[in-house]
């Protein structure tokens, strides 16, 4: 069942940000993960803490290929570099846990 990883984050070094992007996408892309939404947040809708400028949905065949992306020798140089470059705030949704809202 297909999973989501989403982010929440604010550019702090848009020349770190800019030199990082194309890395994610490629480790995404190699990881068999698509970018389904990256943009601004348009806006708050509910809740008490304020959400970062900028919003990205990840989309994956599976929950385990998902952490399978997060945990990759791919992807560890890049979290290693994010912080410098981005505040994020990150976490995947399991499409199988299902759910009504």
């Amino acid at each position: 069942m297909t999973a989501y990883v989403h982010v929440n984050l604010r550019i702090k070094d848009p020349a770190r940000q800019a030199a990082l992007a194309p890395r994610f996408q490629a480790a995404l892309q190699a990881a068999g993960g698509r970018i389904v939404h990256f943009g601004p947040v348009a806006r708050k809708l509910e809740g008490d803490v304020e959400p970062l400028p900028l919003a990205g949905i990840f989309e994956f065949a599976s929950l385990a290929q998902a952490l399978a992306f997060y945990e990759s020798s791919e992807y560890a140089p890049i979290k290693l570099e994010r912080g410098a470059a981005q505040e994020a705030r990150m976490f995947v949704v399991d499409g199988a846990a299902g759910g009504n809202g």
